[in-house]
């Protein structure tokens, strides 16, 4: 992995002249957002999840393994079809993108309202000393380059398990369920942020009930293993290379963030978030016109590798 070749001092809020200037001329590529598009993306999720959770529910040890390994790598593509919906660019109806995203959030814990909000503050701030993201993973961006190789390791620890998120969700449920509002957000926002939570808990509750019920630990197999085993680190690892030892204190989305152009399943399990750079770009820009965008930016990139296996290569060996 490249380490950070120098951070500006720029805060221009629309980064520098000539980005600007190449965004109003690439507006051309702007289309509207096309529903069944992300109708079948989500049918698909919906059925290989359907499939990984009968797979979990066998008695045969490899059958459940399979099952647990497809249902938690399902909990996670559809956190990252959650991210669409966030943007308002999977239905061109604001309350589809709403509902969908909800439902997308739930498997993984994550509250559409709270991390919208977070996320569009992300795209504002990324650049500056403000900068916050939705999911935190201790040393977000690999700043911390004088720690210990022990404080480095429960670092790793941290993102990977995702402990930070759990422990957020919980902190976050048990004040929806006192109504309290969030810091930071105003009334509207921390109704819907409790909305999530609650619904979210409902989900569990149900599942957890069903397994009392039926005297089977459905709940353990078809939810908790799936997420904690293979949901957050594959999450995590998604996104770890989004910015991680960019230059985060520069607004220029060409050197604050990273692009990975990957194969067809990639892409797809990622939803293109690997084309995080021209995201960054153009946020309102619909996911699948990226690779376009791609093509006509790929020059300036400064933070670029041909695959997550060179990616991850890379860092392993730095």
């Amino acid at each position: 992995m490249e380490a950070p070749t120098g951070q500006s001092a720029s805060h221009e809020p629309n980064g520098p002249p000539d980005t600007a200037e190449l965004k109003a001329t690439l507006k051309r590529l702007r289309t509207e957002p096309r529903g069944w598009v992300f109708t079948l993306k989500v049918g698909l999720c919906a059925v290989l999840t359907a499939t990984g959770v009968a797979l979990a529910l066998q008695p045969a040890l490899w059958s459940r393994i399979v099952g647990v390994v497809l249902t938690g790598a399902m909990f996670a593509h559809a956190a990252e079809l959650q991210h669409e919906t966030l943007h308002n660019l999977a239905y061109r109806r604001r309350r589809a993108n709403t509902v969908c995203g909800v439902v997308l959030g739930m498997p993984m814990l994550i509250s559409f309202a709270a991390y919208r909000a977070t996320h569009m503050r992300h795209h504002r701030d990324l650049g500056t000393p403000q900068n916050r993201e939705f999911f935190d993973y201790g040393d977000q961006y690999g700043t911390r380059g004088d720690r210990s190789r022990l404080a480095a390791g429960f670092d790793w620890a941290a993102r990977f398990t995702m402990v930070h998120h759990y422990g957020l969700f919980a902190a976050n449920l048990w004040r929806s369920l006192r109504r309290r509002d969030f810091a930071g957000e105003n009334a509207r926002v921390s109704r819907r942020i409790r909305r999530d939570h609650l619904l979210t808990a409902g989900a569990v509750l149900a599942l957890a009930l069903l397994s009392w019920w039926t005297g089977t630990a459905v709940v353990l197999w078809a939810w908790l293993l799936p997420l904690v085993l293979v949901a957050a680190p594959v999450h995590a690892a998604i996104e770890l290379p989004e910015h991680y030892g960019c230059e985060t204190l520069n607004r220029d989305p060409f050197a604050n963030t990273r692009t990975i152009r990957s194969n067809r399943f990639a892409t797809w399990f990622t939803n293109g978030n690997n084309y995080h750079v021209e995201h960054h770009l153009m946020p309102n820009l619909p996911i699948e016109r990226l690779p376009d965008l791609h093509r006509e930016v790929r020059g300036r990139i400064r933070y670029f590798h041909r695959g997550y296996i060179e990616y991850f290569g890379k860092l392993v060996h730095k």
